[in-house]
């Protein structure tokens, strides 16, 4: 892009050709502070805060949304400038009652995590040169289970607005009332828990003040207090990047991670779920000692291993089931294992099924330039909800959605044309036609389907719609879908051996055997079937990789320490491998 020349503050600088003063000065380094503005929404121009002073410009200007030329002189910190971010401060706390010491957010000048209070530090803000109406209540909606919105706290920059809007694409929220009554609403003024809000916590994450509160954080700590951890959220195939804090070895909030290719945007599951209690943890290899389901006996790491060894090696069959939770490391581990087994028949994962590749993989940047998408069945907005996110909100910047599917996948609502399954030829010719077309297409399709599907031209990118955090990581291994359904049938002596990790059996059943050995974190109801039971990590104390959904290997970073005596679930796997091969 072409360059032009500015001043800041007395410094030459460059900039490029149709960036903000606001842009211009923050890639060289220079701090406009911002309340309304956020590097993942388009410039709004609303609070005023980024007032700058332009040379041969009769007023102030707002840097988010006033443009560079050449030859530009810019005052950040001038005289009238600082009065003026003063004056705008000063009304903003006369509005409405931001009493720091009960917020949630509040802290020092290092540690606060409102930026309202942050800038109230920088300016000299002692005292309400306005003092607010004291008298007036405004509501605070807690209907919604995971967060709550406190109406006082609010500045009306309206980037929950925008983010639920362009980020999110689901407009749920709005404005009412005008003037000092202007509030924020959920659809037509219902309670936000009763509203079309799907809780991906977008607008939580980009709240600047206390306004937004995640019920599970509030109150464990300050931004100095926490300990920060990039990683990859293991709660659908996606792996959306992550920020997870932690503190005293806690896993506190999960946010999204803005310079990942899901661009910051999570699901429930991977913000609030994932923090949310779980069952009772096991820390211990245990033995089943009786027909009780209480008949259990803590055993050595040795003594457990020894027993499923001798057990392996005495069936006549014995089946494999792994979670697609599992890492690359543990599923390379899980399939060596079983290499080991004299007997073994049946190996795959407890669910998950992969569908045939037809093209070249899609990234999520590809998915949000695309000009037309194609949905072929699948329900991603259950599945895959930030893949559907994305697809909604490029639908509605003008790409063309098709669905193409017998059942419902709960995107008809936004698309432009939908076909039963039987017209599929139809809907790769219009996506043919496209110049950057993607293609979701789901599993247990029929082959014709694929076949179709292979016909699409080069320029086209294709993003399976599987379930199954690491389904595409165990295929390469050479692990698909169990290949039993319903009971086991089992000869005498028969073993099942599940990796069941951090799994939580939501539905999904494991055949019956005689003899069952479970590596699991949690008791669950798979464990009280259970005749050995091997501790198990969770997914925030593992260290490996993932393949996606785009092909992409991604890093998953323990960022908490497990229970003492728990090792690496790769290390149990490899050191039953062991003992069988003695």
């Amino acid at each position: 892009m072409a360059r032009v020349n500015i001043t800041i503050d007395g410094q030459p600088v460059q900039a490029q050709s149709g960036q903000t003063v606001l842009e211009a000065a923050r890639s060289n380094g220079v701090d406009i502070p911002v309340l309304c503005d956020h590097p993942a929404l388009p410039p709004e121009g609303a609070c005023r805060v980024c007032l700058v002073e332009v040379e041969k410009q009769r007023g102030l200007q707002p840097a988010c949304t006033f443009p560079v030329t050449e030859g530009m002189v810019i005052h950040t910190e001038s005289e009238r400038v600082v009065a003026a971010r003063k004056f705008v401060l000063e009304l903003l706390f006369s509005e409405r009652i931001h009493y720091c010491m009960y917020c949630a957010v509040s802290g020092s000048d290092t540690t606060s995590q409102c930026e309202l209070q942050r800038l109230a530090y920088r300016y000299g803000l002692t005292s309400w040169r306005y003092p607010p109406n004291t008298s007036k209540r405004w509501p605070v909606d807690a209907s919604r289970k995971h967060f709550i919105m406190d109406h006082s706290r609010c500045i009306l920059c309206r980037r929950c607005i925008r983010a639920c809007d362009q980020v999110v694409a689901n407009h749920t929220l709005g404005l009412r009332d005008r003037g000092s009554r202007t509030m924020v609403i959920a659809d037509d003024g219902v309670p936000f828990g009763a509203s079309t809000c799907v809780s991906c916590g977008t607008c939580l994450q980009v709240c600047p003040t206390g306004a937004l509160i995640d019920r599970r954080s509030a109150y464990m700590g300050g931004q100095g207090d926490f300990t920060h951890t990039l990683t990859t959220c293991l709660a659908c195939p996606v792996g959306c990047g992550i920020d997870a804090s932690t503190r005293s070895n806690t896993l506190v909030k999960v946010n999204g991670d803005w310079g990942a290719s899901n661009g910051g945007l999570l699901c429930v599951h991977g913000r609030f779920e994932v923090v949310e209690p779980q069952p009772g943890r096991i820390t211990t290899p245990l033995i089943r000692r009786g027909e009780r389901d209480d008949a259990w006996a803590q055993v050595s790491w040795d003594e457990a291993i020894s027993v499923v060894a001798n057990r392996l090696q005495a069936s006549k069959a014995v089946a494999g089931l792994a979670s697609p939770r599992s890492t690359n490391e543990e599923l390379a581990a899980f399939r060596s294992l079983f290499d080991k087994v004299p007997a073994h028949d049946q190996v795959g994962l407890i669910y998950g099924q992969m569908p045939p590749p037809v093209g070249q993989a899609a990234t999520l940047d590809e998915l949000s330039g695309a000009d037309c998408i194609v949905v072929v069945s699948g329900r991603p907005l259950d599945d895959q909800k930030v893949v559907a996110y994305v697809a909604r909100r490029t639908a509605e910047q003008g790409a063309r959605l098709i669905v193409v599917s017998d059942e419902p996948t709960a995107l008809e609502a936004y698309a432009r044309k939908c076909y039963p399954l039987s017209d599929i030829d139809q809907a790769v010719a219009e996506a043919a036609a496209a110049e950057r077309p993607v293609v979701l297409y789901a599993a247990g399709l029929a082959l014709a389907i694929y076949e179709a599907l292979r016909a699409l031209p080069a320029q086209a990118r294709v993003l399976p719609l599987y379930k199954g955090t690491n389904t595409a990581g165990a295929a390469k291994v050479g692990l698909a879908e169990r290949p039993v359904t319903g009971k086991y049938t089992v000869y005498k002596g028969d073993a099942l051996f599940v990796l069941a990790g951090d799994e939580i059996p939501d539905g999904h059943d494991l055949p019956e055997a005689s003899f069952t050995v479970i590596q699991a974190a949690y008791r669950t109801r798979w464990t009280e079937a259970a005749d050995v039971i091997l501790p198990a990590l969770i997914w925030s104390e593992k260290q490996g990789h993932i393949v996606n959904i785009e092909g992409r290997e991604l890093p998953v970073v323990a960022f908490l320490q497990p229970p003492a005596g728990v090792p690496a679930d790769a290390a149990t796997l490899a050191g039953l491998a062991e003992r069988l091969a003695r």
